[in-house]
């Protein structure tokens, strides 16, 4: 396999995940109707919150489409003649793709932890321990994705090869 064929494969599992994330945050979205009403002491009109629901999801169908036609294209451009070859910048690229990754999920669950420091009156150990390991995740994600030579280096030294 080439690389374009592993980074087709690879879109293709990012936009199942992204199928079933989404799938499976519905029921949570349905669930936050209530608590935004009582959060805004104000009734908020239905069509409203479904609306911005139906958006939410269009927007994330939307997504799941477009990583999945990108994958089929990457697909039919690929050059199935080539054996898999990871040189020094592909890794690179790794390296920064999964620091990439670690930095949109800290900061897609960063808000969502910190919510109940700002609204409880007893704090227990988890309500602060969870932002500090997504914080943790967002630096060590910035420094996959900036100092990817760093990395590349440090494991061709845990391989023995450097």
């Amino acid at each position: 396999m080439v690389t374009q064929q592993i980074t087709a494969i690879a879109l293709r599992i990012l936009s199942i995940w992204l199928l079933i994330h989404l799938l499976l945050s519905l029921p949570g979205m349905a669930l936050t109707f209530p608590s935004f009403e009582i959060f805004h002491q104000q009734e908020t009109p239905k069509w409203m919150l479904f609306g911005v629901s139906a958006a939410l999801f269009a927007l994330g169908l939307l997504a799941v489409f477009l990583l999945f036609k990108t994958s089929k294209s990457v697909l039919t451009h690929s050059k199935s003649d080539f054996p898999l070859a990871l040189n020094e910048d592909s890794q690179k690229v790794l390296f920064q793709l999964a620091g990439l990754y670690f930095v949109v999920n800290a900061l897609a669950y960063l808000p969502r932890s910190l919510a109940p420091i700002s609204s409880a009156f007893e704090l227990s150990m988890g309500d602060f321990l969870t932002p500090v390991g997504l914080l943790l995740q967002l630096l060590i994600g910035v420094w996959l994705a900036s100092r990817s030579a760093f990395w590349l280096k440090l494991f061709q030294k845990l391989r023995g090869r450097g």
